[in-house]
């Protein structure tokens, strides 16, 4: 079959969907020629100049694990879980509203959400009139197949002009048929954009914004069934991420608005020092004039997925031996340990009975695998002992069917260079299947992917009615010391809409906690400074680092805290003192 290239040719379609087909994410230098012949793929879809989307049919007498990680750690999408699960004024976001000289509400400025979809006929999301806030949405799923036009060869879009037709209809689904089955997209868009609504004291950090929505289509099952995620769980895949995220550039800049992205998902896969294909594509654009990207920290804290290792027997290059305690029945998880360069590890496997599963050398790239015969558990480990993109080691460990019990990994050292040091992760805890943890645990180090993206702002979550830390908040910083969390903001027990099944001018509200609500909040107040910024010309060339810069400046801090500090990154989020230095400053 000839390669498709092209990104928006209906020959992908098939491929974007179908279980038979393994999609790698490739970083690519312009040569497409090389990439299509050691692949041997069926068809490509093209993200930028530096990413690609490569899909190839799976033969029926392969091996699911062997084919995705045949060409390296770095190529296998990544698997990313929603962040979930009174504010407005602990941010100061009324009170700047309600200043002659500031009166932000979002106007001139887009927020733009990479989620579940939106309750797109709920009236917080409509203008006075009864219009829509909403730019366009863009439904990735095969179910929206053929009800508007394609973007990049799969899904459809619903531009304005659509979603209005659709709100004066007796049948609006018939017109736009993209709903939020699971709710996550639509109260977050509540929390950062939503309108004010006269019936309830409710309203959003900018209520005047513009919307853009991406409702993500799930991740594959076969991606899921390689990562052994249970097929219930909300999952979603990297390239269609990094799709969502090209749309959304693109729209602003045909809107010819400020953009904010809001990212309420993450993973723990990756290096954890934002080099992951997702966190290197968005550093590829962060720094472009009217673009601002904010990230959920994570809520892994207090899961005790996260361990730190040290060499502590220098003369026998040993350390303390990571031990996992698998306390339940379940059909198995993956493991990542990451070393640091020039450091190489080799690692030995202890079943609960005692079963031993010898060294694998450090400096030696490959697969192995072992069945333990008493467990009945079958164990695949890949070494790569040069990720593609941060040059260290990684090390993935797939226990398929793990017996109950204490599993032992022995870690030692094959170079000289002892200190370094390694970590190692668990999944995140909804994608765990079981009760599955770290023995002796580290709670540092636990922010997700894409939080620890250099050039996002990442926020952390704390009770704003109690002022202490949300229970589950991530910590930073990152594996190699990169301050992360930047800021933290209200996290628990935050009013948003819940979406209904039905078509009604009632507004549901619920509430909810985790760091994606905090997230959402950020959007929003991200979304007042851009239009004091850009819309009110005082500063013309924001970005994201500028706007990171105006917020960690405005930081609350606590008399006794040292900041930054891998807890509260720079202090909570305030609004109104960012202003206050920025009049200081002028």
């Amino acid at each position: 079959m000839d390669i498709n290239t092209s990104l928006t040719a209906d020959s992908c379609t098939s491929y974007i969907y179908s279980e038979d087909v393994i999609n790698y994410l490739i970083k690519y230098d312009n040569d497409i020629e090389r990439i299509t012949n050691n692949l041997s793929v069926d068809c490509i879809n093209i993200i930028n100049d530096f990413f690609l989307v490569a899909y190839k049919k799976l033969s029926y007498d392969s091996s699911l694990t062997n084919e995705y990680f045949k060409y390296g750690y770095s190529n296998v999408p990544k698997c990313y879980g929603l962040m979930d699960i009174s504010a407005i004024s602990d941010i100061g976001a009324d009170t700047i509203e309600n200043l002659p000289g500031l009166g932000l509400t979002g106007n001139g400025t887009i927020i733009g959400f990479i989620d579940t979809g939106i309750e797109y006929t709920n009236p917080v999301f409509r203008n006075p009139n009864g219009t829509t806030r909403i730019k366009a949405i863009w439904d990735q799923n095969e179910v929206a197949l053929g009800k508007g036009p394609k973007i990049y060869g799969y899904g459809a879009e619903y531009s304005e002009e659509k979603i209005n037709q659709a709100l004066v209809s007796d049948s609006p689904f018939e017109i736009v048929p993209q709903r939020d089955e699971n709710g996550h997209g639509t109260f977050l868009a509540s929390v950062a954009a939503g309108s004010r609504e006269p019936s309830e004291p409710f309203r959003g950090v900018a209520p005047n914004s513009d919307i853009l929505v991406v409702k993500l289509k799930p991740a594959k099952d076969n991606l899921k069934k390689l990562n052994l995620i249970n097929g219930n769980i909300p999952c979603y895949s990297e390239e269609d991420i990094m799709l969502g995220i090209k749309y959304l550039i693109d729209k602003a800049t045909i809107l010819g608005k400020p953009l904010i992205i809001c990212l309420g998902l993450g993973t723990n896969q990756g290096d954890h020092n934002g080099n992951t294909h997702l966190e290197l594509y968005i550093n590829t654009f962060v720094s472009l004039r009217g673009v601002c990207v904010v990230s959920a920290a994570g809520n892994e804290l207090g899961y005790r997925n996260h361990f730190l290792g040290g060499i502590i027997n220098p003369e026998q290059n040993s350390s303390e031996p990571v031990e996992i305690s698998v306390e339940s029945d379940s059909h198995g998880f993956i493991m990542e340990i990451w070393g640091i360069a020039p450091s190489l590890l080799n690692i030995s496997v202890v079943s609960p009975t005692g079963e031993i599963f010898d060294e694998i050398p450090g400096f030696r790239n490959g697969i192995a695998q072992y069945d333990f015969i008493y467990e009945g558990t079958s164990l695949f480990i890949l070494n790569t002992f040069s990720e593609q993109n941060s040059g260290d080691q990684v090390i993935i460990l797939r226990f398929s069917n793990p017996s109950q019990g204490i599993w032992t990994i022995n870690v030692t050292e094959s170079l000289a260079f002892l200190g370094n040091g390694f970590n190692a992760w668990l999944p995140i805890n909804q994608f765990i299947d079981g009760n599955i943890n770290f023995v002796r645990s580290n709670p540092n180090i636990t922010i997700c992917s894409p939080g620890n993206t250099a050039g996002v702002i990442t926020a952390a979550g704390y009770n704003h009615y109690t002022g202490a830390l949300y229970t589950y908040s991530s910590r930073g910083y990152t594996r190699k010391g990169r301050i992360k969390p930047d800021i933290t903001a209200p996290a628990v027990n935050i009013q948003g809409v819940f979406a209904s099944s039905s078509v009604t001018d009632t507004v549901l509200y619920t509430r909810k906690s985790g760091t994606s609500v905090a997230t959402a909040l950020l959007a929003g107040a991200s979304s007042l400074i851009m239009e004091w910024a850009i819309y009110k010309n005082n500063f013309p060339n924001a970005n994201t680092e500028t706007i990171k810069q105006f917020i960690i400046r405005g930081a609350r801090y606590e008399a006794d805290i040292d900041y930054p500090n891998p807890l509260w990154g720079w202090g909570v989020l305030d609004l109104l003192n960012t202003f206050e230095n920025i009049r200081e400053i002028q």
